[in-house]
């Protein structure tokens, strides 16, 4: 996680100890230190148990992106918005100044409006989820849109190379052919040079050997 990230949560956990420790301060150490623990450990539990149900559906790599963040995010808060009220009844209990009747009632008020916040912050988590998944899904279709653009790229790049290669060879074979006709001809050009001068030459001997014989 981001290191600020990190000091929000840190922040954000210390003003929930500060908060209860306030109406706990008059009890004995050992029992301000259990009661906050204890208060802690219950309502990480209870964001755990939420946010495992509402990733049902929900693949598992997007269900463990945000786990951490969200679960340490929310026990604070929940610890801010129902423990004050216990811990205050508490502290009372301790000092005998109400009832233990009075303070299971507390506890059964925040539990049904704790029931109400921790369903409705379910719902919240999924739908972060979802919403994470559309992001995974969309960076995902990018990335094999470019990739798919840079491969057909790099094909077109070596269609053009070959062409490129098969017009090169083609010309150096229409020149080797050229040259090879170009030679071919020269070729007979002076053979029939050559020809005709033996057949001139043959007809001037028998011309002259006629002369000779009259």
């Amino acid at each position: 996680m981001n290191i600020f990230i990190m000091l929000a949560l840190l922040l954000a956990n210390a003003i929930a100890i500060i908060l209860i420790y306030q109406f706990v301060k008059k009890l004995p150490k050992m029992n301000k230190i259990i009661f906050i623990a204890a208060s802690f450990a219950i309502v990480y539990l209870l964001v755990s148990i939420i946010y495992w149900i509402s990733g049902f559906g929900i693949e598992k790599n997007i269900n463990e992106a945000a786990k951490d963040f969200i679960i340490f995010a929310f026990v604070p808060v929940n610890v801010i918005i129902f423990i004050p009220f216990i811990a205050s009844k508490y502290n009372k209990l301790m000092l005998k100044k109400i009832q233990k009747e009075d303070l299971i009632k507390t506890v059964v008020i925040v539990s049904i409006l704790a029931f109400i916040v921790l369903t409705i912050e379910g719902f919240y988590f999924k739908g972060m989820k979802k919403n994470i998944k559309q992001v995974n899904e969309t960076l995902t279709k990018q990335t094999q849109k470019e990739e798919k653009e840079q491969s057909d790229l790099s094909t077109n790049e070596t269609i053009t190379n070959n062409v490129t290669s098969n017009e090169i060879i083609t010309n150096n074979a229409n020149e080797i052919r050229a040259n090879i006709i170009i030679n071919t001809t020269n070729d007979s050009i002076v053979n029939n040079q050559t020809s005709n001068n033996f057949l001139t030459n043959e007809e001037n001997y028998s011309q002259k050997n006629q002369v000779n014989i009259n």
